[in-house]
């Protein structure tokens, strides 16, 4: 397999690195780019790898991951999301990045065309291009509302097209699928014969009316949604690489294989410590959302008494998505300048979808404080920019 030689790094993990350096060196720093929470992982979790390790579960496990996990995980799509998974349809992976991308290396091949919403998660088109490089990849912009562009779609959907990938809450926006935009996509892929990858790993972190959709639980496209999820976000578990990812059929049967070539297995002793997070207390995941609640009050507020600046309405996840257009900057020199001049670091919305270099990203996870003043000195810049002009 020839890697594309115009592979990048992460300009997340860029800015995320660059923040910490320079509040290591003792300057003031606010970091609003990682996607990760500030609670730290819950003392119950942390205990239960610790027992685990004492127990010497540190040798090989079942590849797919061990069967009590996979039963939670099973019986958690069942209840929480309404998909009809069982046990042996799961595989716990070291991380969510890695359940995607043995996904798409199941489903895809040589010459097929993919269809993946702009702006989207970072990894999303290295890991597509990782997983077969003579995919076809159509980055389809979402609506200004960050709704579907139906039209658009229908219009490229043709007898190569093999797979869409979605990821709702929506990384970066914080958009949740409409009702319609579910429909729309459940009847393209009954329609067409299409797998839809559907990642899910910000569903527990929802802050407005609207109810998560998980594909998958449409009946009639069940056998073609493979669902990803795992631990990260709703537990603080982001160090400890464990996700999942659920399919039916042969698609979970070559997951398996690839897994077992790649990883062997999950490490044992960090399943058992998702075993304690899916059965132990869930408190902490209500106190977060209603801390973001409160973080997305202060972004509402700052951003509708400037003119200079606007952004996506987030519903849930941990990001809003600013509209920087204002400033006439690139996305990359706007955070670049922002951190040096103001000490405040968030990502540019290159990282996100070509036609999203007029925006960047904001992490809502600092808490309502460190929030607000990192939004005051971000407009603070801008409006000093836009005056200048």
């Amino acid at each position: 397999m020839q890697i594309d030689s115009t592979l990048s790094e992460s300009k997340t993990l860029q800015f995320g690195l660059k923040a910490r350096e320079l509040r290591q060196q003792g300057k003031d720093i606010i970091s609003l780019g990682l996607g990760e929470a500030t609670f730290d992982t819950p003392e119950h979790i942390k205990q239960a790898a610790t027992d685990a390790l004492a127990a010497g579960l540190t040798r090989y496990s079942a590849a797919p991951g061990l069967p009590e996990l996979r039963e939670l995980i099973a019986k958690k799509l069942q209840s929480d999301n309404g998909i009809s998974a069982e046990t042996n349809e799961i595989v716990v992976t070291p991380g969510a990045k890695n359940a995607l991308f043995i996904a798409c290396a199941a489903v895809l091949r040589p010459g097929d065309e993919v269809i993946n919403f702009n702006p989207c998660y970072v990894s999303n088109n290295p890991i597509l291009k990782l997983a077969e490089p003579t995919a076809v990849v159509h980055n389809v912009p979402l609506k200004e509302d960050f709704s579907i562009d139906q039209e658009k779609v229908s219009s490229l959907v043709n007898e190569k097209t093999r797979l869409i990938v979605i990821n709702y809450p929506n990384n970066p926006s914080g958009k949740m699928i409409s009702e319609e935009d579910a429909e729309f996509l459940r009847q393209i892929v009954r329609d067409n014969d299409l797998y839809l990858l559907s990642d899910e790993i910000y569903e527990m972190i929802t802050f407005s009316d609207k109810q998560h959709i998980s594909p998958a639980s449409f009946e009639d496209i069940k056998e073609k949604v493979i669902t990803v999820n795992g631990f990260s976000k709703a537990y603080a578990m982001t160090g400890w690489r464990i996700g999942y990812v659920h399919a039916k059929g042969d698609i979970v049967s070559l997951m398996i294989k690839i897994h077992q070539q790649l990883n062997t297995n999950t490490p044992a002793f960090i399943q058992k410590a998702a075993v304690a997070a899916s059965t132990g207390p869930q408190t902490h995941i209500a106190d977060f959302v209603a801390e973001l609640k409160q973080c997305k009050a202060v972004y509402d507020r700052l951003l509708a008494e400037n003119e200079n600046i606007s952004g996506s309405e987030p519903e849930g996840g941990f990001f809003g998505f600013l509209d920087i257009s204002a400033t006439g900057m690139s996305s990359d020199e706007f955070c670049t300048a922002l951190l040096d001049d103001t000490g405040v670091a968030m990502i540019p919305g290159i990282s996100f979808g070509k036609d999203y270099d007029g925006y960047c990203r904001i992490s809502l996870v600092a808490g309502p404080e460190i929030v607000e003043e990192g939004l005051k000195r971000t407009i603070g810049f801008i409006n000093k920019i836009v005056s200048a002009k």
